[in-house]
């Protein structure tokens, strides 16, 4: 019996693209499809508890014509539009499988219990996040995106310069052994607003990871940063 997805929402259409073209040797198809009137586009990258992880966008222009997901970074200015053909050699491309007639239950969330969640797993700084989605990504032979979404508990916030300023957490669902059966999320939380699409690190020198919106500086390692549209439905902390 083909289980409910859970769906998860990303803040805008540059997201999804960056989720899905950006850093990889070969771009993901996408789904696109209409529910409730709302064009969307979808991909299933993930898995838990036997059910699909969907991450999807649903505010963007859309008409038949257009049969691709073009993606690209010029000048440190990303860019991300719905095209009819592949034309532009510098830019990356995922195909849209257009679905007519989705089954009731692929377009039917699942419910999230209370024991429906990732176990989150808190690091210390920037750099072991870093490290530990780097190197793993090494071992896997594909990027890890890191996800980031405001803290859900307690309506924390913190003071800067006098401004209000929620938390957020960034970090990414990652498993050690490939028969664990529990669903860990490594995470560190952070009080800053982050408006840039990469985090960098060095592995050959010692300095903070920061964020950027270009990765094209040689010496470092790319992370990409994916801003979903609310808190993360399977991460509380």
């Amino acid at each position: 019996m083909l289980k409910s997805p859970i769906y998860i929402k990303l803040k805008t259409l540059n997201d999804f693209a960056r989720l899905v073209c950006s850093l990889e040797r070969i771009p993901s198809p996408v789904y696109g499809y209409k529910y409730q009137g709302n064009n969307i586009l979808a991909v299933p990258l993930d898995s838990f508890s036997g059910r699909s992880i969907i991450y999807y966008v649903d505010d963007f222009q859309s008409n038949e014509n257009q049969q691709y997901l073009l993606y690209k970074i010029s000048n440190n200015i990303e860019e991300a539009n719905l095209v009819e053909t592949v034309r532009d050699t510098s830019a990356l491309y995922s195909p849209i499988i257009n679905v007519t007639s989705p089954p009731p239950a692929f377009i039917k969330p699942s419910k999230i219990s209370t024991t429906t969640r990732y176990t989150g797993v808190g690091l210390f700084d920037l750099l072991s996040l870093s490290k530990l989605v780097a190197f793993r990504t090494i071992y896997e032979e594909n990027t890890i995106p890191l996800f980031i979404f405001p803290k859900n508990s307690n309506g924390q916030s913190s003071s800067r310069e006098g401004k209000e300023t929620r938390m957020h957490v960034l970090g990414t669902p990652m498993n050690m052994l490939d028969s664990a059966e529990t669903n860990y999320f490594y995470y560190v939380t952070l009080d800053q607003i982050v408006d840039k699409s990469f985090l960098k690190f060095s592995i050959q020198k010692s300095g903070h990871p920061s964020f950027s919106n270009h990765i094209d500086e040689h010496g470092f390692v790319y992370l990409k940063v994916i801003q979903l549209g609310d808190p993360h439905p399977l991460v509380k902390i």
